[in-house]
C-alpha cells in the first residue's frame, strides 16, 4: 500500500494542518472548565507577580456564554428529532433505532439521542463529525442464519481523530477511496476485566483496486500492522463495496468567531474581580500643615520632646477605622475616607455586557450565512434567516443519516437490489423562538385577520398561527389535519366576542356560532331547548301575560323579537318633549315595610 519510506500513520489531509490550531480553541471554548481558565488567563507581566496571578487565578469566574448559545441552536434541532420520519428499512434496524436490543451503537442509543449527544454538539462547535458504521466480524466458519443474527452498530469520530482521506471520483460508487483514523481504545485487566489505561491505534480503510471490496488495517503508534486485538495482522477485506463512514459537515463552525471573545470575557471578568476584592477600599484622608510635619525634622523622643531641641516632626502612626476618633484643627476640613474611582470598573462591566451581547449575534450571524446556502434572501440576523440556517443543518444531518441507513443495510443485505433500504424525512422548519416570542407574533397575526376582507387570506393567516404556536411542538402530519380544518371550516374567526355580537346582530346562525365556539355540532340545539324552558320559568315567576307588552321590556328577552324592547321602554318613559316639566321620572325611595 505504501513506499517504505512513508509512514502512513503521519500522513495528514492538508485542511487538518490547516486547521488543527484552531480545533483546541474552539472545543475548549465550548468545553470551558478549569482547563479553559488555566490555558486563556493572562497573566499582568508588570503588574503581579507569580504568587499574585494564582491568588486571581484561583477566583477568577468562568463565562460559558458561548456554549449557551450553542446549547440553544442545538436545542432547537434536537426538539425537532422527534418528528423525524424513519421508515421501511429491516426489522433489526428499525428495532435498533428505536434503543431496542441494544440500540444503534450496542449501548442502547435510539438514533435520536446517538444523533442529538454523539453528534449535534460536535458539528455545530468544530463544523465536522464522522460516524463510522461497523458490524461484527464473521468467522469462516460462520453460517449464513448465524451471519444474520449479527446487525451493524455506530461509532463516532470527532473532526481531530479524521486524520487523512481521499475522496472518491464522481463515478465510483464510494464517498471516499481511502480513510485514516485515528483510535482510542481501552486496555483491560486479564482476570477482572476493568479498564486499565487507553492507548491509541490508527485504522486504515481503502478500497482494494484488485476486488473492488473495502479493506481495513490497523497500526499501532509505531506504524507496525495489527489487528484490533494488537497482535501482527495484516488487512482485514469486508464484503462490501463503499467505505462505510459518513461525514457531517456544515463548513465551518458555529464558535469561530466567537472564541476570542470569550478569552477576553475571561480576562476582563478575572481583572474586575480581583480589582473588587483587592482595591475596591475607601482611603483615609486628613488635611496637614505640611511645615510642621515630614522626615526633614528632628525626631520627637518618648516623651514627647525634641531629641536635640528644636521643633520635633509632627509624623506618627495613626489608627483609622469605623471605631477610631481623630482630633482635627478648626481650621481644616474635617478628615475622611475617599473611594476609588468606579469609572474604570463600570466602563469594564459596560464593556463585558457588550462582549455577551456580541458573542450570541456572531453565533446567529453564523447561522444566517448558513441558512444563505438554502436561501439567499436573508442576509440579516433575523428570524428567518435564523430558521433558514436551522433548516441547513438539518439537511445535513438528514443527507447524513440516509449514508448511514444505505450502510447498514449494506452490511445487511450483500445483494443490492435485496437491500432494504429505510427512508429518512427530516422536519422542514426549525426555530430559535421562544414561546413568548411565538405568542406575541400569534397575537399580532390575529389583529390582522379581522383587517382582510379576504377569506383565502384569513384562513391562511390562521394556518400561520397555528404553524407559529404549534409548528415546532406537533407532528408535521397533526399540523397539515389542523390545516386541513382551518380550509373546511364554514367560518374564519374563532374570536368569542366577535362571533356572540355578530349572533345577537342576526349575523350567523346558532349552529355555525356554537361550532365556531369549539363546541359539538349538535349543541346548539341543546343550547335552544335551554332557552326556551329558562325564558317559560322567568315568564311564570313574573307573571307575564299574553298581551301585557313585550316581554323583553318584563326581563324575558328570550321571548322577545326585540332584544332592546326593555332599554327603549325605560327612554320613552324619560322623554319630558310632552310633560309639562322637564325633570325626567325616576323612581322614588322605596317606602318601609312593616317589619322596617
Amino acid at each position: 500500500m505504501a513506499s517504505e519510506m512513508f509512514n502512513i500513520i503521519d500522513s495528514r489531509h492538508p485542511n487538518f494542518l490547516a486547521q488543527m490550531g484552531d480545533w483546541d480553541k474552539w472545543r475548549m471554548t465550548y468545553r470551558g472548565g478549569d482547563e479553559y481558565r488555566e490555558r486563556y488567563l493572562r497573566r499582568f507581566d508588570t503588574r503581579e507577580d507569580l504568587n499574585d496571578f494564582a491568588d486571581r487565578k484561583s477566583m477568577t469566574p468562568i463565562p460559558t456564554f458561548a456554549k449557551s448559545a450553542i446549547n440553544d441552536i442545538r436545542n432547537a434541532i434536537f426538539q425537532r428529532l422527534s418528528d423525524v420520519i424513519r421508515k421501511d428499512g429491516s426489522d433489526a434496524y428499525q428495532q435498533a433505532i428505536d434503543g431496542e436490543n441494544m440500540g444503534v451503537d450496542n449501548r442502547g442509543s435510539s438514533m435520536n439521542y446517538f444523533l442529538g449527544n454523539k453528534c449535534l454538539s460536535d458539528l455545530l462547535v468544530m463544523g465536522r463529525v464522522g460516524v463510522y458504521v461497523d458490524a461484527p466480524e464473521i468467522g469462516s466458519l460462520t453460517t449464513l442464519a448465524e451471519s444474520r443474527k449479527t446487525r451493524p452498530y455506530l461509532y463516532s469520530y470527532a473532526v481531530e481523530d479524521i486524520l487523512n482521506y481521499n475522496c472518491a471520483k464522481p463515478e465510483e460508487p464510494s464517498e471516499f477511496q481511502s480513510l485514516l483514523l485515528r483510535d482510542t481504545v481501552m486496555q483491560y485487566d486479564a482476570d477482572t476485566w476493568l479498564p486499565l489505561h487507553s492507548v491509541q491505534r490508527y485504522r486504515l480503510v481503502y478500497i482494494n483496486q484488485m476486488t473492488g471490496k473495502v479493506n481495513i488495517q490497523f497500526y499501532d503508534l509505531d506504524g507496525n500492522l495489527i489487528d484490533r486485538d494488537g497482535n501482527a495482522s495484516g488487512p482485514i477485506e469486508l464484503q462490501i463495496e463503499r467505505i462505510p463512514f459518513v461525514l457531517f459537515d456544515i463548513g465551518d463552525s458555529l464558535i469561530k468567531d466567537v472564541a476570542d471573545h470569550q478569552i477576553a470575557l475571561l480576562n476582563l471578568g478575572s481583572s474586575d474581580v480581583n480589582y473588587a476584592l483587592k482595591s475596591n477600599f475607601p482611603f483615609y484622608t486628613e488635611q496637614r500643615d505640611l511645615r510642621a510635619v515630614g522626615s526633614h525634622l528632628k525626631r520627637v523622643a518618648s516623651d514627647g520632646t525634641a531629641t536635640q531641641g528644636g521643633q520635633g516632626a509632627a509624623d506618627e502612626v495613626m489608627k483609622v477605622g469605623t471605631t477610631q476618633g481623630r482630633y482635627y484643627d478648626t481650621s481644616v476640613e474635617r478628615p475622611g475616607f475617599i473611594a476609588p474611582p468606579s469609572a474604570p470598573l463600570e466602563a469594564s462591566m459596560k464593556l463585558q455586557d457588550k462582549l455577551e451581547g456580541d458573542i450570541r449575534k456572531l453565533v446567529n450571524l453564523a447561522i444566517v450565512n448558513l441558512g444563505s446556502r438554502v436561501s439567499a434572501e436573508s442576509k440579516k440576523v433575523d428570524n428567518e434567516g435564523l430558521d433558514a440556517g436551522l433548516s441547513y443543518i438539518g439537511l445535513v444531518m438528514e443527507g447524513g443519516e440516509r449514508r448511514i441507513t444505505d450502510f447498514w443495510s449494506a452490511y445487511e443485505e450483500r445483494t443490492p437490489s435485496r437491500r432494504q433500504v429505510a427512508t429518512i424525512k427530516y422536519p422542514d422548519k426549525y426555530s430559535l423562538k421562544t414561546d413568548a416570542d411565538r405568542i406575541e407574533e400569534a397575537d399580532k397575526l390575529g389583529k390582522l385577520i379581522h383587517t382582510i376582507p379576504s377569506r383565502v387570506a384569513k384562513r391562511e393567516i390562521s394556518k400561520n398561527i397555528t404553524t407559529v404556536l404549534l409548528g415546532q411542538k406537533i407532528k408535521a402530519d397533526t399540523l397539515k389535519k389542523i390545516h386541513a380544518e382551518i380550509d373546511a371550516a364554514p367560518y374564519t374567526t374563532s374570536d368569542p366576542k366577535t362571533i356572540i355580537e355578530a349572533k345577537e346582530a342576526g349575523l350567523v346562525g346558532e349552529q355555525t356560532a356554537s361550532i365556531a365556539l369549539g363546541f359539538d355540532d349538535d349543541e346548539h340545539l341543546v343550547a335552544r331547548k335551554d332557552h326556551i324552558r329558562r325564558a317559560t320559568e322567568i315568564a311564570k315567576a313574573q307573571g307575564i301575560a299574553r298581551g301585557a307588552g313585550d316581554p323583553a321590556s318584563r326581563g324575558v328577552s328570550d321571548l322577545s323579537a326585540n332584544g332592546n324592547a326593555g332599554k327603549e321602554e325605560k327612554e320613552a318613559t324619560r322623554n319630558t318633549d310632552l310633560n309639562s316639566t322637564t325633570k325626567k321620572p325616576v323612581r322614588g325611595e322605596g317606602r318601609a315595610t312593616a317589619e322596617e
